[in-house]
This record gives structure tokens, sequence and C-alpha cells, in this order.
């Protein structure tokens, strides 16, 4: 029906979701992505998200199918996988919640073979810009647990700023930093900056 590959129609489906800074490419999740996604978690990730055991298989697709739902009703979240613009690699995932009137959350996780290698900042650049001018977002929160030194380093290179400390809901520290974003008027071509 619709023709060529089975990634050509996912991004016909999706592509009103679809960011690019013409370097990396952020898409929602879909079904046959959870295995790549699955394979991709490690002992850092867990760490970092407090996850009390692996993921199973269930696991992700329950939480994949929830990202869609979002994504259907234009929910308070909205995830995205991160992939190479010349690329069908699941790189890793980039996450906003809406938190409050005119605030997000920004998480993201990057799978350990592409790590520390700046796709987690371009991949948070894009999904911030989104924020502002798609979710009226005027505020970002960064939450990581203290020792994260990747994460407060990407929050700093961000323009954030140290708010406070809080417990996390599994009795771990977490450093919260605040980033003020641009008007959605003001915001630039990120593919150039």
């Amino acid at each position: 029906m619709w023709g060529g590959p089975k990634a050509d129609i996912r991004f016909r489906i999706v592509a009103t979701q679809t960011l690019t800074d013409g370097v990396l490419m952020l898409d929602p999740l879909v079904a046959d992505d959870a295995l790549e996604w699955l394979a991709g978690e490690d002992e850092e990730q867990r760490r970092w998200f407090e996850a009390p055991r692996p993921a199973q298989l269930s696991d992700v697709e329950e939480f994949i199918a929830s990202c869609q739902d979002s994504w259907r009703t234009m929910g308070d979240h909205r995830h995205w996988g991160i992939r190479k613009v010349d690329s069908q690699l699941l790189m890793g995932g980039v996450d906003l919640r809406i938190i409050g009137i005119d605030q997000v959350n920004l998480s993201y996780v990057v799978f350990p073979q592409y790590r520390r290698n700046g796709v987690a900042r371009r991949a948070s650049r894009l999904a911030l810009n989104y924020a502002s001018t798609s979710m009226g977002a005027k505020t970002a929160i960064i939450k990581m647990l203290l020792g994260n030194v990747s994460s407060r380093n990407l929050a700093f290179s961000l323009g954030a700023h140290y708010l406070r400390e809080e417990l996390s809901d599994a009795g771990g520290k977490f450093q919260v930093f605040c980033l003020n974003l641009p008007p959605a008027e003001s915001v630039t071509d990120l593919s150039t900056t």
C-alpha cells in the first residue's frame, strides 16, 4: 500500500513530530524499536535512573505504547528516539514532561557505544527548542543523581544553573538545575549553532 521499506512507513506516519538539526534526528519510538531499545540498556543507565532491575521486553513495549498514546492525545509527555540522519540505528532517547505551568522536565539517555560524542547535547537542544516553540515552555528542569558528572556537565553546557538538591523517589539525592528557555519567537535554527 505505502510501498518501500518499513522504515519509510514509520517516517511518513510521524513526520510532524520528527526533529532534526541536520546531524541528528529525533522521532517518536514505534513498537519495532522495542528490542533495540532494550539492547541499549546497561548498568550505567540503570544506576543513573535508579532502575530496580534490568528492563524486560514487556516494560519497554509498555513504555513505547505510553509514549505513543501521549503523542496521539498531545498529552504531557513527549519522547523521541535519537538517530543520525543517515542511519536507522537507535542511539538513545530524549524526553520532555510537562511539570508545571510553562515548565518541562528534560531527561535523556544515550546508549553506551554513542556516549561522550555530543549526542545528548544535540538531542537536548532539539527537544528544548520544541518545548519552547510547541509546548509553550519557558523553563526546563534537569535532574540528575549526585555523582553523574556527565549529566551535570551537559546541564551547564546548555546554560542551566544549579537550583537545589532534593530526594529521589528511590531515596537517592538529585541535583536540580533550571534552564530558562528563549521565547518561541526568538528561537533560531539549531543546525547553524
